[in-house]
């Protein structure tokens, strides 16, 4: 399900990207930039193709620590149900434990019972 999923972000990522593409090298004329102290003339394909590039980047950091928040939930979620389920087979084994000493003190006791009668 997760791969499917996978598939088809890639597929519409890579549709989107082949769109914006065609859209910057239809636009190639020179355009002034305003960067607050100067101005720039570059083609105006460069500042798309710069723009979409750190639009991708922008997205891609916040997209993995979001993923990384998203993972470190599950994890921890798991290692406390994992400690849960030790915790219970060890209350299980002392308890198992416990029961084969008194049975083992409850033989001997009878052994040693029995052996006095002789």
């Amino acid at each position: 399900m997760k791969k499917q999923s996978n598939q088809f972000k890639l597929v519409l990522g890579l549709i989107i990207a082949l769109i914006l593409l065609i859209f910057v090298v239809l636009n190639v004329e020179p355009v002034a930039i305003n960067f607050g102290f100067f101005q720039p003339k570059m083609p105006l394909i460069i500042v798309l193709v710069l723009m979409m590039l750190l639009g991708a980047i922008v997205s891609w950091l916040l997209g993995n620590s979001e993923d990384k928040y998203k993972v470190n939930k599950s994890v921890a979620k798991q290692e406390a149900a994992m400690k849960k389920q030790y915790e219970k087979t060890i209350a299980d084994k002392d308890q198992k434990i416990s029961e084969l000493e008194s049975e083992i003190d409850r033989l001997q006791n009878k052994e040693n019972s029995e052996s006095s009668k002789d």
